[in-house]
């Protein structure tokens, strides 16, 4: 490596003296039509989201796409407005029915978008929550050598669904809690005595969508062992004089369609690239709405109808005795997303 460093310095020093700057002259991208239209059945009110692509060298934010008609439309053709709330965002508050199929239908900028229909999916549910001793590894952001890959050790947590014999596909999403508790010295009846605080903090997945379907090759339409989340031994999220002692898994389970899960699984192969020549490109996300008045004009986005459950569960890994802990959580509990109590342990506390 030491040579190879010599060796391209040598033309730098050359040619410091003569340097210039190169601006290229890149071309005016047309902005794109973004949407985001998650639907969830039971819930009484829906945000269907516009915006407009940004260019290579633009900033980040994209730009609300205001003005636009946005409706739902049955399979019997009858349509439900929104409501713009405020530009770019507009709400729905017509109720899902679960016998019926929607589309999406969007006018703007003087083009019409459409999406096939899709259907309210039946009530997500998991057939069995446990978890397995594994180790994950990680590398730091920029070039490195092997040696500067990092090992985890912990547990990895796993769901059986039993899809009886129908094609069942999922999106999974997360909060985890992180509870730890830390002493300190007070007064209690004039003698000085130690007590403990308590503390949690909030942790969400940013990871490729967690998804979950049919395996291609196997026979049947069960899903087994479905990895959903590892917990590590020691999350290194704590300061010196704090005690993890376990987590409050909070767990989004949805039910989607195959379309939707054929665009998830698109978003995390692009998602996971790594920047090769053949590594896929945004518009080769299979979403289900397209330009009807354009067939050319591409759009991004996908429309999805879904149905959700929430599953809780505590997580507590002993590496002193082996003595792990994984069970439900049957009470939900309204808990804040951190904060610290002192002796006594919150109302969601658990052991």
């Amino acid at each position: 490596m030491l040579k190879l460093l010599k060796y391209l310095l040598i033309p730098l020093i050359l040619f410091s003296g003569c340097e210039s700057i190169y601006e290229p002259e890149l071309d005016e991208v047309e902005s794109l039509l973004v949407v985001d239209a998650r639907l969830v059945f039971g819930e009484s009110t829906h945000q269907i989201m516009l915006k407009k692509s940004a260019g290579f060298n633009e900033a980040d934010s994209f730009e609300p796409y205001a003005n636009a008609l946005v409706q739902l439309i049955d399979s019997k053709e009858n349509g439900y407005l929104t409501t713009q709330t405020q530009p770019g965002i507009y709400e729905l508050k017509e109720p899902l029915d679960s016998t019926e199929r929607y589309r999406l239908h969007i006018i703007a900028g003087g083009e019409t978008y459409t999406s096939g229909l899709e259907p309210v999916p039946s009530v997500p549910h998991i057939s069995a929550f446990y978890s397995g001793e594994a180790e994950r590894w990680s590398q730091p952001g920029g070039e490195t050598d092997v040696e500067d890959f990092k090992k985890k050790l912990g547990h990895q947590v796993y769901v059986d669904i039993n899809n009886y014999n129908t094609p069942g596909y999922y999106r999974f999403d997360a909060r985890k809690i992180m509870q730890y508790q830390f002493p300190f010295d007070t007064i209690i009846g004039g003698a000085l005595t130690q007590q403990y605080k308590f503390g949690w903090k909030s942790i969400y997945p940013d990871d490729i969508f967690n998804i979950a379907g049919p395996n291609d090759y196997a026979s049947g339409l069960n899903i087994i062992k479905h990895p959903v989340e590892f917990f590590p031994y020691q999350s290194g999220r704590t300061i010196p004089g704090e005690t993890e002692v376990g987590w409050i898994y909070i767990m989004y389970q949805y039910s989607i369609s195959q379309s939707a899960w054929k665009f998830y699984n698109d978003l995390n192969s692009q998602l996971g690239a790594d920047g090769k020549i053949f590594d896929p490109m945004y518009v080769q996300a299979r979403s289900n709405l397209q330009c009807t008045s354009d067939p050319k004009k591409v759009i991004l986005g996908n429309f999805e109808i879904s149905r959700y459950r929430e599953h809780r569960f505590f997580i507590r890994l002993d590496t002193r005795t082996g003595n792990h802990v994984l069970r439900r959580i049957t009470f939900f509990h309204n808990i804040p997303e951190e904060g610290i109590r002192s002796m006594y342990p919150p109302w969601f506390w658990q052991n």
